[in-house]
């Protein structure tokens, strides 16, 4: 008994550990680093794709109001929930309508595509890659994948420190020979190990938005001086006509300077407002996370929603989604998830092939 206790070696079965735990879900990290690599690219795959998204296109007032104007012609408002429209970038607006049904508007306002949940290419690799085309259960297998490939860098990081004399022999084998698979899989997972890191908490969270949402920010929410900022800075606009698209926006770049009009919500059934989202210097997140709530018919803006004077902790959150999906507006950036994401494929094939050569007694 002795004898096995002193034979007994943590690092060993943290190995282990990690062997196994990596043959489990390397299938998976290559699945989800591969799709992710592509969708990188996603908007500039359908903007090559699409004629009408090939125009030159200036985001105003005046253009957007038109192509909001042209979507509640065309659409029930109760059916829409959310209009991200056209920018210099990707001139087409992006309508989200009721029952995972979707729609592309060109820059005239015309329908271009209008299809059902991942009927589109990119949108089928999207849902493979969010939820593995199994809906809300694989949403909750790639979040649970998620976190247990969170584990399991950590444990690689340790299995590495005892071993680290071998970084000099660098991340590409010098063969196919188990050995330098094993080194070469090591090395490499050290130099992506952070942004590895940084791409497993975005994507945990973004599987469990709502549960996040409660953890991190529900209690700062709940404050009175949280509610109390959303009405700082409101115009004091009103009467006929004010509430319309055109008037809508300019009032909220006139009490948002700066920024960029990105989305927009409309009045409907459930919402006398049409609300507004705008993107700020400074903010990463394209979607328009600050906001102004503007009565439709009496004109008044009722709200306004500063996303930069967030909570640290909720403007720290509101950077997930652009991290995650490279939507921060940055070439760079795409380009650095795009070799980030090819290392990662990189990283499971050697490990899942140096596992499988150990079991057939392939040195």
């Amino acid at each position: 008994m002795k004898l096995s206790l002193l034979k007994f070696s943590p690092i060993k079965l943290i190995r282990t550990l990690h062997a196994w735990g990596g043959l489990t879900l390397a299938l998976l990290l290559l699945l989800s680093s591969t799709t992710g690599t592509l969708l990188v690219w996603k908007e500039d795959y359908v903007k090559l794709i699409t004629p009408a998204a090939q125009v030159d296109f200036t985001p105003t007032p005046e253009t957007l109001a038109a192509i909001a104007e042209a979507v509640e012609a065309q659409f029930e408002n109760n059916d829409i929930l959310n209009i991200q429209f056209a920018t210099e970038e990707f001139p087409l607006t992006k309508v989200t309508l009721y029952d995972t049904n979707y729609a592309y508007v060109d820059v005239q306002g015309n329908v271009v595509d209008q299809w059902y949940m991942n009927d589109r290419i990119e949108e089928w690799l999207y849902d493979l890659h969010h939820r593995l085309l199994l809906e809300d259960l694989g949403l909750t297998i790639t979040g649970l994948a998620a976190i247990a490939l969170l584990i399991l860098v950590f444990l690689g990081v340790i299995t590495f420190v005892p071993l680290r004399r071998q970084f000099s022999k660098g991340v590409v084998p010098g063969s196919l020979q188990r050995s330098e698979l094993i080194i070469s899989h090591r090395n490499l997972g050290i130099v992506i190990a952070l942004p590895l890191l940084l791409t497993l908490v975005t994507g945990i969270i973004l599987a469990f938005p709502f549960q996040a949402e409660d953890l991190l920010l529900d209690e700062l929410r709940q404050t009175p001086e949280y509610s109390d900022a959303m009405v700082v800075g409101i115009d004091d606009i009103n009467g006929e006509g004010v509430g319309d698209w055109q008037p809508a926006m300019e009032r909220t770049l006139a009490v948002f300077p700066g920024a960029v009009v990105r989305s927009a919500s409309v009045p409907s059934g459930f919402s006398i407002h049409r609300i507004i989202g705008v993107q700020q210097e400074g903010e990463w997140n394209r979607t328009g996370m600050s906001v102004t709530y503007i009565d439709e018919e009496l004109g008044y803006m009722d709200l306004r929603i500063d996303a930069q004077n967030f909570p640290l902790t909720e403007r720290v959150f509101n950077t997930v989604y652009p991290l995650h999906t490279g939507k921060t507006g940055s070439l760079i950036y795409k380009l650095w998830m795009t070799f980030f994401g090819l290392g990662v494929a990189l990283l499971s094939s050697m490990g899942l092939t140096s596992f499988i050569k150990s079991k057939i007694g392939n040195r």
